[in-house]
């Protein structure tokens, strides 16, 4: 009758610092069936948990900046657009109706135990109380899950999807918004955790509205009908026994923190080796230490049974003790009705309405707690997301941003300088211009500021000082979009999805027919080599593109450059990874590139770079030479000195 008011809490456990421990539960731990193990936090003494000590860093702080919880709990309201269905009328109503069917289901779990009360009463008179039995069955039919429990399960629906959809779909877009310095600094892992989280928060108003406040609302009304039905020693020993049990199962919680804390610090562990071996699986093979590996996890494993023994075991004792209560206070509640039909202040009915009543008022008091767990883990998990949707870019768009026009894409260096942090000067007075249908080459030796000249140039950072335009124009006033539409990047490292050969280079220009796919192929001689593999164009390439080597790689990445057709294209050691043959096609490819566009080349190899238009020579964030390769030679400076150990 009940079942779909009651959520079970799962085989996970999990515990973190609660959002409103002082308030709520005065408890560190908090039971969710929603977290995983490797998603749960422990104490900040728990060196596996830095990334979780972010998060309570960050609340520490907040709570000093606002003066305590209340001014915490106002960042909180950032979510009420995606928690509360203001603008959605299919979702507002079936808000509604949810609210609706649990006014409904209070009523009748006091109206059916009355009918049955009748019923006995007719009984025990000797009559057939065949009308009341027919209104019986009525009310049990609405009552279960086939009544008011069906249109509840589809009303909550809709509701649950409203909050995850907006609030994952937010803090998705969020995350990508952000400049490189969040996607440099923060592990993948905890900004995926972070975007799921929007569950969580779809949960509070499932929790609250559907759980929480109907089980108290349930006991209210069962302590002020005893009182009115029986009298008020009866109601007396409900409200006691209901404030009993709430206390008890609270404070037993605490008994279980340190088996509970090991228990998530082994099934962390466990997690960790088998991730640690599995992504490690080469390094595992060239060294041959599969034993090694296959002893370390069965250890881990042992180590988790152990934990999870512990603290079962202890638990179980535990609700043991605590589930005591029920009987007693149910035998007490009995004794005492007994009682006043002995004494004939009750009728033989009113004991068939307390034994029917009984489980409407036990079965939610037995969950509540966990549904203040659930609740307080749900604002918990919360916070990670609260962090993240605060988090603000460190590169934003002008509110009058323009998009780019592009004309003559001259693009011009202005006495530019950058910093990473202050004191770390990456860059010093960087000018220079790069007129059309030239090739820029930039060289030097690792951490003088190449990288990062072609970063400010895609405006991946902001400049420290100085500016940069394309066609005169500051790309700190264009649109981002625009800019990165004007630029074709080829890196050292390329990226690729786990699909396709044709989606991965498609992925340059999604327009882009098979054919014009194909070409962009062939002019970076990659062609040939697709059309060996057995699949061809549709060949999966794997994990990051795992399966192709590192000259096949650079080419594919060479492709995509060439079919997004940009007027400016930037080379970081584009033919690093290539054999000297196919160097010399690529090259080839790259000399198309130059018709009417702006080439900037990171080169290491100066080989590729002797026929630039421009070489400049990189030292400590400075241009310390510039010129022609035979010009850089005559000169017997830095450059030359590069050259010569090349």
């Amino acid at each position: 009758m009940l079942s779909h008011i009651w959520r079970s809490p799962g085989d996970g456990t999990g515990e973190t610092n609660p959002l409103l421990e002082a308030a709520l539960l005065s408890t560190t731990e908090i039971d969710h069936p929603n977290l995983k193990a490797d998603e749960c936090s422990t104490d900040s003494d728990d060196e596996s948990d830095g990334d979780n000590q972010e998060v309570k860093d960050a609340r520490n702080e907040r709570l000093r900046e606002t003066g305590g919880w209340l001014g915490y709990l106002k960042d909180f309201t950032i979510f009420l657009p995606y928690v509360i269905p203001r603008g959605d009328i299919k979702v507002l109503s079936c808000l509604i109706v949810c609210i609706i069917t649990l006014l409904l289901e209070r009523i009748l779990q006091v109206a059916i135990p009355h009918t049955l009360g009748l019923v006995a009463d007719g009984v025990a008179s000797g009559a057939a109380p065949i009308r009341e039995l027919l209104i019986y069955f009525a009310l049990d039919i609405i009552h279960g899950e086939s009544g008011i429990g069906f249109l509840q399960d589809l009303s909550k629906i809709p509701i649950k999807q409203f909050s995850y959809k907006k609030l994952t779909n937010a803090a998705f877009n969020h995350v990508m918004a952000q400049s490189i310095d969040f996607h440099s600094t923060r592990d993948v892992a905890e900004v995926m955790k972070a975007i799921e989280q929007g569950e969580a928060l779809g949960n509070v108003v499932e929790t609250i509205v559907i759980d929480i406040a109907p089980t108290v609302i349930d006991v209210i009304v069962a302590c002020v009908i005893f009182y009115q039905r029986f009298d008020s020693s009866v109601a007396m020993v409900l409200l006691g026994a209901s404030i009993v049990y709430l206390a008890a199962e609270t404070s037993s919680s605490r008994l279980t923190t340190g088996d509970r804390r090991n228990l998530t610090r082994a099934e962390r562990l466990e997690t960790r080796k088998m991730h640690q071996a599995v992504q490690g699986w080469q390094t595992v093979t060239y060294f041959n230490q599969f034993q090694r590996e296959a002893w370390s996890f069965s250890s881990a494993v042992a180590e988790h049974m152990m934990a999870k023994t512990r603290y079962e075991a202890r638990q179980a004792v535990v609700k043991a003790l605590v589930e005591l209560i029920v009987p007693v206070t149910f035998f007490s509640l009995a004794y005492l009705v007994l009682q006043l039909i002995a004494a004939g202040k009750a009728r033989p009915g009113d004991f068939v309405f307390f034994l029917t009543y009984w489980d409407s008022i036990i079965y939610p008091l037995k969950f509540l707690t966990n549904h203040v767990r659930w609740l307080v883990g749900d604002f918990v998990d919360a916070e990670r997301l609260l962090l993240l949707l605060k988090t603000q870019p460190s590169v934003v768009e002008a509110t009058d941003a323009y998009p780019l026009a592009v004309r003559e894409s001259k693009v011009q260096f202005d006495q530019v300088s950058f910093s990473y942090e202050e004191g770390r000067c990456a860059l010093r007075n960087i000018s220079y211009t790069a007129p059309p249908s030239q090739t820029v080459a930039l060289v030097g030796q690792t951490g003088a500021g190449k990288s990062s000249i072609l970063k400010l140039l895609l405006r991946l950072h902001d400049v420290t000082a100085g500016r940069i335009t394309i066609s005169g124009q500051d790309i700190r006033d264009i649109t981002l979009s625009s800019l990165r539409d004007a630029v074709s990047v080829v890196p050292q490292t390329p990226m690729f999805f786990n699909t396709s050969i044709l989606e991965n280079v498609r992925y340059a220009r999604s327009t882009a027919t098979d054919k014009e796919v194909h070409e962009a192929c062939e002019a970076a001689a990659m062609h040939d080599t697709i059309m060996r593999y057995p699949d061809g164009y549709n060949t999966q390439v794997g994990e990051r593109g795992v399966k192709l080597s590192g000259g096949e790689a650079q080419r594919l990445a060479i492709a995509r450059a060439l079919l997004k057709d940009a007027p400016i294209v930037l080379l970081d050691e584009a033919t690093s990874a290539v054999d000297t043959v196919t160097e010399s096609k690529v090259k080839i490819a790259l000399r198309k590139l130059r018709k009417g566009r702006i080439v900037i080349v990171i080169a290491h190899r100066l080989s590729t770079i002797v026929d630039a238009d421009m070489i400049l020579v990189l030292h400590e964030g400075e241009i310390v030479e510039r010129g022609q390769h035979n010009e850089l030679c005559e000169k017997k400076g830095r450059y030359w000195e590069l050259w010569e150990r090349s």
